[in-house]
């Protein structure tokens, strides 16, 4: 077997994607709505690498590769500071700290360090 056919056959696979990471900056249509999408992956045979945010754009080609997990939410932007009631007791809206936390809390199942990477939980807020 020659050598260039054995290096072919033997050629280890490209897992190396470069990742361009991507720190979101609110735009006030954001604000309006009330929060903005954040797009996370990490390395799928290790839950203690690197956690990297990248851009919605970029998600699909991290998402379609078995070395990495991928997971987005929605991160609140405004609304109360204090978890608000009603006169009867009932929750009329979660504050922004407590959303945000909720939202890390429902991908945590994939990327269980996630809460480590986002500790502010009141990044981009805004009254």
């Amino acid at each position: 077997m020659s050598k260039n056919r054995y290096n072919s056959i033997n050629k280890k696979p490209d897992i190396g994607l470069k990742i361009n990471t991507h720190i979101p900056t609110p735009t006030e249509k954001d604000y309006k709505r009330g929060y903005v999408n954040r797009y996370f992956i990490q390395k799928t045979n290790d839950k203690g690498s690197p956690i990297y945010e990248v851009k919605s754009t970029s998600l699909g080609s991290y998402s379609r590769s078995p070395f990495y997990t991928t997971c987005s939410l929605k991160w609140r932007l405004k609304g109360p500071n204090e978890t608000k009631y009603n006169n009867t007791g009932d929750i009329i809206d979660k504050s922004v700290s407590e959303s945000n936390r909720i939202a890390i809390k429902l991908v945590s199942y994939k990327i269980p360090n996630l809460k480590l990477y986002l500790p502010n939980l009141l990044q981009f807020y805004k009254k």
